[in-house]
């Protein structure tokens, strides 16, 4: 199967951006989809609250989150009142400086993330932009196969935003928290905010739309995506996901890939069990750590994107089970 993120999507008033495609859920609620190639990386929300509008998730690239903002306030006819930055990591909070007045709206730890690794991130990329890019730039002249190739333009956007944006990007940090559950209404609709901690990340927040069915669920779900386990908690993932099962969603906007279901979330369950199962078999069998990297992906996940995800997944968890991952 081939996966590509670059379908097309209409919603009637012909915004169009070349880091994203824009899916209409629900009148006034819209799924905003990362468009291969382009600077927005992860996925986001509209919504449209009736008098003000809330975005969730704001891209790496303050380029596409210029695109994000504008395409908002022209769906709802309202100024951008709410960001919600979901979790720390830079794709889904790089855009926050563009949002200039609203309220971006995280937990506190998710804001003191930020604050802690996002300087740490910079000065990584700033050392190691350029190699990506060239790298990336000769493997896509070679690349013959056309999922391989896709992907590759993807990486290629990734690298390229964070390149363009140094100079230009500043941090960022929230200025309102939540704790467990933050409810906004507004005059057409009420959305809740709400978190269990600790899954994907240290903490997690969702958006749960209970009128429309809809729930927005960043990173807790990638769709044909392999998962990043690195900053995770896989036992507290999996429980999350099945709370999050439990809601029934009629639509389920990933943070990576299309749009999903609870199967999907099944799909990401069996994926934290299986990389659980391989690394428990590997430690019962004493193998080495470079033993364990030469770990094939399994079948039912050959097809999914981010397969360079696989190997650092198993090797982390290896380590917090071995007790040799160092802070």
């Amino acid at each position: 199967m081939i996966f590509i993120f670059s379908v097309s999507y209409q919603y009637g008033q012909g915004f169009e951006s070349r880091h994203f495609n824009i899916e209409k859920l629900d009148e006034g609620v819209y799924a905003v989809i990362h468009k291969t190639g382009g600077y927005a990386i992860c996925n986001s929300g509209i919504v449209d609250l009736g008098d003000e509008t809330l975005v969730f998730d704001c891209f790496i690239s303050p380029e596409a989150a210029k695109d994000l903002k504008k395409a908002a306030e022209e769906l709802t006819g309202n100024e951008v009142k709410y960001v919600v930055n979901s979790h720390f990591h830079n794709d889904h909070i790089r855009g926050n400086q563009v949002f200039v007045g609203a309220q971006i709206i995280s937990t506190k730890r998710t804001a003191e993330l930020i604050e802690e690794i996002e300087p740490e991130e910079l000065e990584w990329e700033a050392k190691v932009i350029d190699d990506r890019i060239e790298t990336t730039t000769q493997k896509l002249a070679e690349e013959t196969d056309s999922f391989k190739l896709e992907e590759l333009k993807m990486w290629m956007g990734y690298y390229q935003a964070i390149k363009e944006s140094q100079g230009n990007y500043k941090i960022t940090l929230p200025n309102t928290f939540m704790e467990d559950t933050l409810v906004i209404k507004g005059t057409e609709r009420e959305t809740v905010l709400f978190t269990k901690g600790k899954g994907h990340t240290e903490s997690d927040i969702v958006l749960w739309l209970p009128e429309e069915n809809i729930l927005f669920a960043t990173d807790l779900l990638f769709v044909n995506c392999h998962p990043w386990l690195g900053d995770g908690f896989p036992e507290d993932w999996i429980r999350y996901l099945q709370d999050l099962q439990k809601l029934n969603a009629h639509a389920i906007v990933p943070g990576h890939g299309p749009l999903g279901s609870n199967e999907d979330m099944d799909n990401m369950i069996n994926y934290i069990n299986t990389i659980n199962n391989i690394v428990e078999t590997a430690i019962e069998s004493n193998l080495t750590e470079e033993e364990l990297k030469e770990t094939e992906i399994p079948e039912e996940f050959r097809d999914w994107w981010f397969g360079r995800f696989f190997s650092p997944n198993l090797v982390i968890q290896y380590k917090i089970k071995t007790g040799t991952l160092e802070e």
